[in-house]
């Protein structure tokens, strides 16, 4: 959660969200890699909120693409260089209006208080 706090705006206790914002939820995803390592993801619960209705692109590259591009390279002989971009997913802006209570998840001092969502988060959508 601690690379997280760029996409939330925890608003002081007893704050309101803006008119507008809707109310939203996530869940935490856990990953354990066969090496041990392992990984936490907040998911925003986007299959509860409502499709934009003038935008539904998906910010992401798709896997199709990323072979498409690797086999390509691998064809005519370029080299390939590869990195982790970690979290750069979440310095994209996002399109809704939607909030969330804070759960332990966020740290027990924000326990309660109302989050604004300013960056797209997995299971969102970004701006188009």
């Amino acid at each position: 959660m601690e690379n997280l706090k760029v996409t939330f705006d925890i608003l002081p206790d007893g704050k309101s969200p803006p008119p507008g914002y809707i109310k939203s939820s996530g869940h935490l995803v856990f990953e354990v890699r066969m090496t041990l390592e392992h990984k936490v993801r907040w998911v925003k619960d986007g299959h509860r909120t409502r499709d934009p209705e003038n935008c539904t692109y998906a910010c992401v590259v798709s896997l199709e693409s990323v072979r498409i591009a690797l086999t390509s390279a691998a064809l005519n002989g370029l080299p390939v260089c590869a990195c982790d971009i970690q979290n750069a997913y979440l310095q994209a802006p996002t399109s809704e209006k939607h909030y969330v209570i804070c759960g332990p998840e966020f740290g027990l001092e924000n326990v309660g208080k109302t989050a604004i969502i300013v960056r797209a988060l997995y299971g969102g959508n970004c701006r188009c």
